[in-house]
């Protein structure tokens, strides 16, 4: 039985199955409603052998435009049995009707299979997104300053100079489209809800920002690290993320995570020299709708 998931029993087992295929990545129920509640138009379908969640399938808004997010999961026994072309066929089918003209979704380096499952079905790859891990230890330094550079925790007084720095950020990410800013909604929702948010201050201005997420048990995961323009080359980004990595030293997290696009080479010469090592890489493919 394959069905929309919408009771709080369905999305907990949509939840289950992705979790269990992407548990670095896990999602929660609280996150994926409040996501439903933002964006009624996502479809979460959910599929069921004999009683027990065995499948799910996804499509909805993308922070591209012009694309449709798709996802389809399978438990490895319940595989080639045509479960997932099926899912596949009725999240195209959803994404046709919310506006963008292609859909995408996304396949790892290291997993053969299901690279070429979507080549068959008429997916290509248009970018690679680097993960890149470190392991946490106790005792990691403290976070070496900029000349004239203060770092804070994010408070509600800075809430909107800390989202000018993303919104100036986001159309430098080495991207194809361009990925729009968020709204200041999503920005509060996606970007600055997980434990901790670092602020670089110049003075009483906010000129650069970096957030980290709970991810697994143990492992978290920081998010954008945006400067503005204008403070750029200074070692402001490598700070933020030292005052990242210490803090999840000090709460005994075991590893950290960071993701960076694959034409990215700056930050991930900083990554690199901070520790970081590069996972097998994401491959983002689309199809036109």
């Amino acid at each position: 039985m394959i069905r929309r998931a919408e009771t709080d029993g369905d999305l907990e087992a949509w939840c289950e199955i992705w979790n269990a295929i992407t548990p670095r990545e896990p999602n929660k129920l609280e996150d994926v409603k409040r996501r439903i509640e933002r964006q009624p138009e996502r479809l979460y379908l959910v599929a069921f052998e004999d009683g027990t969640p065995v499948g799910l399938g996804f499509a909805g808004p993308s922070q591209s435009p012009e694309r449709t997010a798709l996802a389809v999961r399978v438990l490895p026994a319940q595989r080639r049995r045509g479960l997932g072309s099926e899912l596949l066929e009725r999240v195209l089918e959803h994404a046709g009707g919310l506006g963008a003209g292609h859909a995408s979704g996304m396949v790892f380096e290291d997993d053969p299979e299901s690279i070429a499952w979507v080549t068959n079905r008429g997916f290509d790859e248009y970018q690679r997104q680097v993960e890149l891990s470190r392991p946490i230890a106790a005792g990691e330094a403290q976070p070496e300053l900029p000349d004239g550079i203060a770092l804070d925790e994010l408070d509600k007084r800075r809430l909107e100079q800390a989202y000018a720095v993303w919104v100036e950020a986001y159309p430098d990410m080495p991207v194809r489209p361009p990925i729009p800013a968020p709204s200041y909604e999503e920005w509060l929702e996606e970007e600055v809800s997980g434990p901790v948010t670092f602020i670089a201050l110049d003075g009483d201005d906010v000129v650069g920002a970096a957030a980290v997420f709970e991810r697994a048990d143990g492992l978290a995961e920081h998010g954008l690290t945006a400067v503005l323009r204008s403070h750029r080359g200074r070692g402001i980004a490598t700070a933020l993320k030292q005052a990242l990595i210490h803090w999840a030293s000090e709460r005994s997290y075991r590893e950290l995570t960071t993701w960076t696009q694959d034409g990215n080479a700056a930050m991930q010469a900083v990554n690199l020299n901070l520790g970081y090592r590069p996972l097998p890489a994401v491959i983002n493919v689309a199809r036109r709708l």
